[in-house]
This record gives C-alpha cells, structure tokens and sequence, in this order.
C-alpha cells in the first residue's frame, strides 16, 4: 500500500476483490482519535463481521426453487455490506499498523518468545530407566540434555521476559490515540 501526507489528507491506494484500484481518503482534521486498544477490538470485530458475511454469502447463495423467503437474504446486499466492511477492515489495520511502528520490533519479541515458551514446554525431559511395552517390557535409560530442571528455569525466564513485554505493549495501546471515524462506545 502506497501513501501520500497532503495538508493533513493521507490518500492510499489499494487493489481490492470488487475494484482494481480503490483510492480512500482519511482526512486526519475530521476525525476523532481513538485509543488503540479500542481499535484493536474493533479490527477483531470487523473481522467477526468479515468471517459471517462471507459465511452467510456462502450458505444463502443457493436456494430451492420455491423456498420459503429466499429474499430475506439478498446476496448482493450482503455483498455490498462485506465490500463495505472491508474497506473499513482495510483502513483501520492501515491506521493500527501506522500506530505500531514504534513497538513493532517488542511486538515480534513477544510473539517469538511466545513461540519459544511453547516450544520448549513441549520438549521431553524424560530421565532415568522407564519400562516400555506390554507383554515384553523392557527396560530403557533416557539421559536428557536439558533436564526437566534447566527446561522450566529457561520457560520461567521466558514467562518474565513476555510478561515484561506484553505490560510494555499494553500500555502504549491504552495511551496511543489513533484517528479513526466517529465510534461510538458501543462498538468497541
């Protein structure tokens, strides 16, 4: 996505299924700011609302002739609505991804720590002899490399260190104001 600042008027330009190029204009002096946290509830809505419509797209396209009020469900006002929503979809990850530049590298620390913390809690510690089979047990010596010791002091360090990061993340969220449209409280 391509943008241009004029005078306070951000012009992107964007490829979309239903037009080639869509140019959207977010003219900065008229909106309202919204705190992030707010907006990151409203992207998970709208992709709520995405995920239904195109469900209901889906299930309601094709009827039998001579259903019961097939025109309760108009596809292509449906259509025109998921269109709608997501462009709205589109401009407000645009506005959250702008917001997030300057905690993006604590935001991809996070997720790999995340990452490493399950990653490391799905690692087998098992020591010592253990029985194995049924009819012909046999006795076998596991030695682990990391012990189950080692394992849950580095998951513990993990655990501080995204604890440490996600309080970080979540008070820029709550006192990083974005410009959006009117929302209403109700929404978010």
């Amino acid at each position: 996505m391509d943008g241009l600042w004029i005078s306070g008027l951000k012009q992107k330009f964007h490829k979309s299924l239903h037009n080639p190029i869509i140019i959207t204009n977010i003219v900065i002096l008229n909106k309202i700011n919204m705190k992030l946290y707010k907006a990151l509830k409203l992207r998970k809505k709208l992709v709520g609302e995405v995920a239904k419509l195109k469900s209901l797209i889906q299930a309601k396209n094709s009827f039998t002739a001579g259903s019961v009020d097939p025109e309760k469900f108009d596809v292509n006002k449906i259509y025109v609505e998921l269109q709608a929503k997501i462009d709205e979809l589109v401009g407000l990850k645009f506005v959250i991804n702008e917001a997030n530049r300057e905690i993006q590298s604590k935001i991809y620390t996070l997720s790999e720590l995340k990452a490493l913390l399950a990653f490391w809690n799905g690692v087998n510690v098992t020591e010592g002899e253990q029985m194995v089979g049924y009819s012909e047990a046999k006795t076998i010596k596991y030695v682990a490399q990391i012990d189950e010791v080692k394992r849950n002091e580095m998951v513990a360090d993990f655990q501080k260190r995204i604890d440490a990061l996600q309080e970080d993340i979540d008070t820029y969220n709550y006192t990083t104001d974005i410009p959006w449209g009117n929302i209403g409280e109700d929404l978010v």
